[in-house]
């Protein structure tokens, strides 16, 4: 089975900046402080403190849907090879549980200081978003189910964090980090474990829309993958 060029140029675009392309970049807008353009550059080449977007903010979701969208290539190749389907799912699972080991121990673990272990990040949610997300690939054969478990995800999470406001939101708006839900249950769930007293930015409840991330690799995948066959 050939690689997909288009994806490896994409996990490349996407690997430069992980790698730290935004900080190259911001480095050479310094020396243009004038230019409108490399201005503008420089301020997307970090995360906002709160709400808003920037490019930056969208380096880590792209990996999780490049991710995804490799799946069901590799599905098929281990079909191909004779595994079975409750080896696939032991994969799978094994896999997603690494990659959370493994953020554990990139923040720390090895140090043995566990009562401020961060148990949450980046490669913990790319892991755990990831696995539940082929777990459900696996399971529903059919993409337009998959399509709207995807929806329902994304547009059950906002519900929640635009209607339902922290229990000690004490009139902040829901979508404030003070009054937010994810915020409240990160906080009163992991505590210690936060990266910030307040909450976690790969936290819990926030990791349910990172499910539906993957989900749309998923789907992509599975189109590029028919169009191979045309």
């Amino acid at each position: 089975m050939k690689r997909l060029e288009s994806l490896d140029a994409l996990r490349g675009f996407d690997m430069f900046f992980i790698m730290g392309g935004a900080g190259l970049l911001a480095t050479i807008a310094a020396f243009f402080p004038d230019n409108a353009a490399w201005q503008t550059i420089s301020e997307h080449m970090g995360h906002v403190p709160w709400d808003g977007l920037k490019h930056h903010d969208t380096i880590f979701p792209l990996f999780l849907f490049i991710a995804g969208v490799s799946f069901p290539f590799s599905l098929a190749k281990q079909k191909e090879q004779g595994k079975t389907m409750g080896a696939i799912y032991k994969k799978i699972i094994i896999r997603g549980l690494l990659l959370i080991l493994l953020g554990m121990i990139y923040n720390g673990m090895l140090n043995f200081e566990f009562s401020t272990l961060r148990f949450c990040s980046v490669l913990g949610r790319i892991g755990s978003a990831w696995m539940f997300g082929a777990l459900l690939f696996c399971s529903i054969k059919d993409w337009r189910k998959l399509a709207a478990i995807a929806l329902i995800i994304l547009v059950g999470y906002w519900l929640i964090s635009a209607f339902i406001p922290s229990p000690e939101a004490n009139g902040a708006s829901s979508l404030s980090k003070e009054g937010n839900l994810a915020c409240y249950l990160d906080s009163k769930i992991l505590g210690s474990h936060c990266m910030v007293p307040e909450y976690d930015p790969e936290g819990l409840l926030s990791t349910i829309p990172a499910i539906a991330t993957a989900l749309f690799g998923m789907l992509s995948g599975l189109w590029l993958k028919q169009d191979e066959k045309k």
